[in-house]
């Protein structure tokens, strides 16, 4: 049995793009493109929103920042559609020079987290791409929080999204960048791990593929475009609520991309798609 993981988006000026896997066992699967949005989309232009539902397979957009008001801290988060002629790190990473930007920072632990559920449930064979860039944990101001810092993206079992603390709920895979680390790391059923695989200052496309007993993952960094496959991992068990104990424990309903407390360097994604076999 053979993995084999060809790519096919074309961006206007850069290598890497849709991830597509196909599992084949003596034949190809057929797949096709069921999912895609772009910050450059004509939804977006008047910013990036709470309610925006935009391209396809997706639902709308819930973004979560909690209301700082302390007189005594300086507290910054949002969300805004960066462009590459005012945002001087985001470079060639953009699509038609745009970008979706998280912002965290201050002086105590500021936090971002924007929601969004697929249309559907991801299957078995089903994948989620996207492109992810973060420079770096530096501090904005002469003080700040000591708590752990973390930029990412992660996966859930539910949809739901009250406050950003909402990502801690049925989590069950998360892709991160983690301060004091210069490697990406992974928490899944194997709790924190380490692919050892460097932070690319230009950022880095990766694809998820849901698999029958976990998750395969690859992963190309943008900056020379190397390839790394991670394959047949498992996901992080999960103690179901009691509304929630009819669903599969692998019913894979949303995603987030966060940035907590991520300082002076704002977090990037973009190019989002889905594929599924017919």
């Amino acid at each position: 049995m053979i993995t084999l993981w060809p790519i096919y988006r074309l961006f206007n000026r850069v290598f890497a793009g849709f991830l597509l896997f196909l599992l084949v066992d003596y034949c190809y699967a057929q797949s096709y493109v069921s999912g895609e949005d772009e910050s450059y989309y004509k939804s977006y232009q008047d910013g990036w929103q709470s309610g925006d539902k935009s391209g396809r397979g997706f639902q709308e957009w819930i973004l979560q920042a909690p209301q700082y008001d302390s007189a005594e801290e300086e507290q910054y988060a949002g969300f805004f559609i960066a462009e590459s002629n005012r945002e001087s790190d985001l470079g060639s990473f953009a699509s038609k020079g745009k970008a979706f930007g998280i912002f965290a920072n201050g002086t105590s632990f500021e936090e971002t987290v924007a929601f969004r559920a697929f249309d559907r449930p991801l299957g078995v064979g089903d994948v989620f791409s996207f492109r992810f860039k973060f420079s770096g944990f530096i501090n904005k101001f002469e003080r700040d929080s000591d708590k752990l810092s973390s930029v990412g993206f992660a996966l859930r079992h539910t949809v739901e999204a009250y406050a950003s603390s909402s990502i801690a709920k049925s989590r069950v895979f998360a892709f991160v960048i983690l301060e004091g680390f210069s490697t990406y790391q992974i928490f899944d059923g194997s709790k924190r791990f380490n692919t050892r695989i460097f932070i690319d200052p230009q950022g880095a496309e990766v694809g998820f593929r849901v698999n029958d007993s976990g998750y395969d993952i690859q992963i190309i960094t943008l900056s020379d475009h190397t390839i790394y496959n991670l394959n047949n991992r498992s996901f992080a068990q999960l103690q179901l609520a009691n509304e929630d104990q009819n669903l599969s424990p692998l019913a894979l309903r949303g995603f987030a991309f966060f940035n907590l407390n991520g300082g002076a360097n704002n977090a990037y994604f973009n190019a989002l798609q889905l594929s599924s076999n017919e």
